[in-house]
This record gives structure tokens, C-alpha cells and sequence, in this order.
């Protein structure tokens, strides 16, 4: 098991549909929030849909800011809520 930023490795993330050429050509994300969130947002995703037991107080800590939409506090929490801001649509309204 190996910890980075205090959450343990899953396999690479990927978003294909909202960023299909990459984390880092996006242009959205430094190359370092991009290798971070390559690593470690597979976790971050599974723990935010409760689809996998926090295992330490960091991924605890991590949980209780999804649930309670507080903002971030660590390098990873802030780079959640970036990636969020940034997949979340919102709604289109035409003048026509």
C-alpha cells in the first residue's frame, strides 16, 4: 500500500469525457496538479461516491469536506475541488 499526500494509490485516473487529450494538455491544471490527480483521483472519486472506506485520518478528513462542502485545506483537497469546478455543467439558456 502506498500513501501519497496520505491517501492510498489506486490505478491511474483518467477522464476521457471531460478532458480527452489529458490532465496536463487540458491547460486547466499544472503539470504537478495533473501527475497528482493522475495518481491519486481514482481515490479521491471513490471516497467522495462512498464507494470505498476512508483509511486514515486524512481520507476521513477528506470525506467530511465532500460531505459538508467546506473548502479544502490540503494540496489534494484543493485539487478536488478544482477538478469538481471544472466537470460540473451547468445549464445553458439560449436567448433565442
Amino acid at each position: 500500500m502506498t500513501l501519497i499526500h496520505g491517501f492510498v494509490t489506486e490505478n491511474p485516473f483518467y477522464d476521457d469525457e471531460n478532458f480527452p487529450r489529458g490532465f496536463s494538455k487540458s491547460g486547466d491544471f499544472t503539470l504537478a496538479e495533473a501527475e497528482l490527480l493522475t495518481s491519486i483521483g481514482k481515490r479521491l472519486f471513490m471516497l467522495e461516491q462512498s464507494l470505498c472506506v476512508a483509511e486514515n485520518q486524512v481520507e476521513k478528513q477528506f470525506v467530511k469536506m465532500c460531505a459538508t462542502q467546506f473548502h479544502g485545506q490540503t494540496k489534494a483537497e484543493l485539487l478536488w475541488k478544482k477538478y469538481r469546478k471544472l466537470t460540473q455543467h451547468k445549464p445553458f439558456h439560449s436567448l433565442i
